[in-house]
C-alpha cells in the first residue's frame, strides 16, 4: 500500500482532516478491485464501499488504514508492506496553522491502529522531513529504524556524483560555477 500526505495541508483542522480523508478514500478507490475478492463478506464490502466514498467520522478515518491492511492481507494471503510518503505535511502544516494538538491525536490514532500490533502488517516505511524518533506521535511504539541520507551507507543512493554535477553544470554552460575542493 502506498499512501503519500503530501496534499493534507488545510489551514485549519477542519480542513486538514476532510483532505486527509480524501486521501484515504482515493487509496480505497485504487483498490476497488478488492470488493470482487470472495475473501470478503458482506460488511467488509460494505465498510470499504463507504470509505472509498467518503470518511465523515473520526473513528472510522483512525480504522481506515488498518482496514485496509486487513482487507489487502486477507485477498493476497500475505503480510502487507505500508509506505507512507511525507507523513509529517499535516503535522507541519497544524504546527504553522494553529490546531497541531488536534492533527497529533489524529495522527497518533491512525498510526497507533495500523503500525501497533498490526497482524497484517509485514513493515511499514514512513518518509518525511521530521525525524520519525522525536515525533510524541508514535508515542507507544517501537521496533523504529531511522536511516538518514546522512548515513554513508546510502551516499549511492542519494545526491550527485561528481560526473553528473559536472554534466548538469556543462549543460546549462555554468562549469565555471564548479569549484575543487
Amino acid at each position: 500500500i502506498f499512501i503519500s500526505f503530501r496534499r493534507v495541508d488545510g489551514l485549519t483542522f477542519s480542513e486538514a482532516s476532510y483532505m486527509l480523508s480524501t486521501v484515504i478514500s482515493e487509496l480505497y478507490q485504487e483498490h476497488s478491485y478488492l470488493l470482487d475478492s470472495p475473501a470478503f463478506n458482506a460488511y467488509d464490502k460494505n465498510t470499504f464501499s463507504k470509505i472509498a466514498s467518503g470518511i465523515t467520522n473520526p473513528l472510522e478515518l483512525k480504522d481506515s488504514l488498518f482496514f485496509l491492511t486487513r482487507m489487502m492481507q486477507k485477498h493476497y494471503g500475505k503480510p502487507v508492506i505500508l509506505l507512507i510518503d511525507e507523513y509529517d505535511v499535516p503535522l507541519d502544516k497544524a504546527f504553522q496553522h494553529g490546531y497541531y494538538k488536534e492533527m497529533v491525536a489524529l495522527i497518533r490514532g491512525l498510526f497507533g491502529k495500523v503500525l501497533k500490533t498490526n497482524e497484517y502488517l509485514q513493515f511499514a516505511v514512513l518518509t518525511g522531513c521530521l525525524r520519525v524518533s522525536k515525533e510524541s506521535i508514535f508515542t507507544g511504539l517501537n521496533n523504529f529504524r531511522v536511516l538518514s541520507i546522512t548515513d554513508i551507507r546510502f551516499d549511492e543512493q542519494f545526491g550527485f556524483t561528481e560526473e553528473e554535477v559536472k554534466m548538469l553544470l556543462a549543460s546549462y554552460g555554468l562549469e565555471s560555477h564548479l569549484e575543487e575542493t
